[in-house]
This record gives structure tokens, C-alpha cells and sequence, in this order.
């Protein structure tokens, strides 16, 4: 029999789920809206279910997630503004129906080991992965691990410095004015009242955008001191985001850090990313058995 992985990237937007084979190559997929947990999940379990991938699945997912594996909740979504999804049993009940082994990590974790193994990061030891889009959300591999404490990080929602002169209230509706309220894709929207996809020709927009992300730059830089740190997502990007991000963040450590900020740059997999991160985790997931 030939050896299948079931990948998930379950997003707050559309989940799309894939059977892939050894090399990562995708033999079938679907997009699914995010709807309710029992509408979603279950129309994702309706695809493996006619596409029976054989050996193991891989989840890459939205967070808050709870992955505190001696937890009775682990895989499962932790309290979330988005309806009905909060406690929602992601992993437990998709490798039940599966019935496979499984296992599950935020999408930005699987994000970031994905550019680490095969895409923008390979060939560093630590690397940062920042996705930047409708919300926010950031995570650091360090040798292919992603870093955890006690919970996965959630730098999207750092304090940030307010730039003079910008009144925008922040759209988080956690901490208004965190990261992701300043600097998220709707953030951009509602601070400037337009589509940010309308704004390409804006410096001014970008550069606000940039002095907000090159904050977390700094975090990352005096935190974690990593190699590389990689954007990706809708506004993360941009053809010039990374320049922009990398002179803001130079002048934002003001020379403090001994070697100067990680290189900045795109992400190499493109809206893959997260998919090919969790076919890799079925991948370990299979091997460990």
C-alpha cells in the first residue's frame, strides 16, 4: 500500500485540507469555508474519508490552540473571539475519525519549520516566521522545534509604541492597540478607511506599517536573537515590505543589539507554507510511530 499523509491548515478564514505522498507532492485537495466546528470539521472529515490517506495526519491551525500535551484538552482550540470555535476538539475528534496518528502545531510554528526545512530559512539555525494578514501571528523554530514555554507564543499581540502622530484607535478587540490592532491587514483598512490592497502606491501607509512591524523585530532581536525572520501572509509580502521592515528595525534598536537586527526577508513558500508544515508533522508523526 502506497504511504499517504492527511495535511491540514485550518484557518479562521477556509481550512483546506490535503492528501499528500512521502515527497509532499499533493495528490488531492479541497478548500472549505470556516463556518461552525461541526460544518467545517466535518466536511473536512468528508473529504479524507473519499480520499483515505493511509499513515498519518498533520495539523497546522488558527490559534489560541491548547498544546500543553498533559492536558485532556491538547489540540484543541483554546478561547477565541471567533463564534463556536472556542474548546472546539481539532485534533482529538479528526485522528479519531481518521484513525490514524496525528499531531498538531499553531500555523505559524508549522509555517516556520517549513521555511526552515525547505524554503527561505534553510540553512540557518533559528528562524522567526511572521505571518501578516488578517491577523497577526508569530513563532521561532529553533533547529526545526518550535520554540514554546509553558504555550505556543503570541507576539502579534505585543505592546507596541505608538508613532507620533498616528490617532488610530487599534482594531484588537483584546487590546485595541497590541501589534496586530496597529498593523493588521484590517487594522490598515479601518486606519485609512480604504482597502489596503488600494494603497500600493501609498509610501506613507507602508512605512507606518513597517515602523509597527520593526518592533517586533526588536522583541525578537533581544528575545531570541534569531538568524532570520521571515514574512509572509497578504500585507507581510508586499514586494518591499521586508526592505521597509529592515531599515525601520535598524533605526528602532538604535544600535543596541551587539550584531545588529536578524536579517529580514519574504518567506520562501508562499501560501504553502502552513500546508507543507503540516504534511511535514504528519511526516515526524509517522516516522515516530
Amino acid at each position: 500500500m502506497t504511504t499517504t499523509f492527511a495535511a491540514l491548515e485550518a484557518g479562521g478564514t477556509k481550512f483546506r485540507a490535503a492528501v499528500v505522498g512521502t515527497d509532499l507532492a499533493i495528490l488531492h485537495q479541497v478548500w472549505i469555508p470556516t463556518t461552525t466546528p461541526e460544518e467545517t470539521i466535518g466536511a473536512v472529515e468528508a473529504f479524507f474519508a473519499e480520499h483515505q490517506p493511509t499513515s498519518a495526519l498533520g495539523i497546522a491551525s488558527f490559534g489560541p490552540l491548547v498544546v500543553d500535551r498533559s492536558s485532556a484538552a491538547y489540540g484543541s482550540v483554546a478561547a477565541t473571539p471567533k463564534p463556536h470555535w472556542s474548546g472546539a476538539p481539532l485534533l482529538q475528534r479528526l485522528a479519531q475519525s481518521l484513525g490514524v496518528p496525528a499531531d498538531i502545531q499553531t500555523d505559524v510554528e508549522a509555517a516556520a519549520v517549513a521555511e526552515w526545512k525547505l524554503g527561505a530559512g534553510q540553512g540557518h539555525r533559528s528562524v522567526g516566521y511572521v505571518t501578516v494578514g488578517t491577523g497577526i501571528g508569530a513563532a521561532l523554530t529553533i533547529d526545526g522545534v518550535p520554540f514554546r514555554g509553558r504555550n505556543h507564543t503570541e507576539l502579534g499581540h505585543i505592546p507596541v509604541k505608538r508613532i507620533d502622530g498616528d490617532n488610530f484607535a487599534g482594531h484588537c478587540s483584546f487590546h485595541h492597540d497590541c501589534l496586530e490592532g496597529m498593523a493588521s491587514g484590517p487594522a490598515i483598512g479601518a486606519r485609512w478607511d480604504a482597502d489596503p490592497v488600494s494603497l500600493d502606491d501609498r509610501n506613507e501607509v507602508w512605512d507606518l506599517e513597517a515602523a509597527y512591524l520593526a518592533q517586533l523585530i526588536r522583541v525578537y532581536t533581544l528575545s531570541f536573537a534569531p538568524d532570520i525572520v521571515l514574512f509572509g501572509g497578504g500585507v507581510g509580502t508586499r514586494p518591499d515590505m521586508a526592505d521597509r521592515i529592515s531599515r525601520a528595525a535598524a533605526g528602532d534598536l538604535a544600535g543596541y543589539a551587539v550584531d545588529g537586527p536578524p536579517e529580514v526577508a519574504t518567506a520562501g513558500l508562499g501560501a504553502d507554507a502552513g500546508l507543507i508544515g503540516a504534511a511535514l508533522i504528519a511526516a515526524d508523526v509517522h516516522r515516530s510511530r
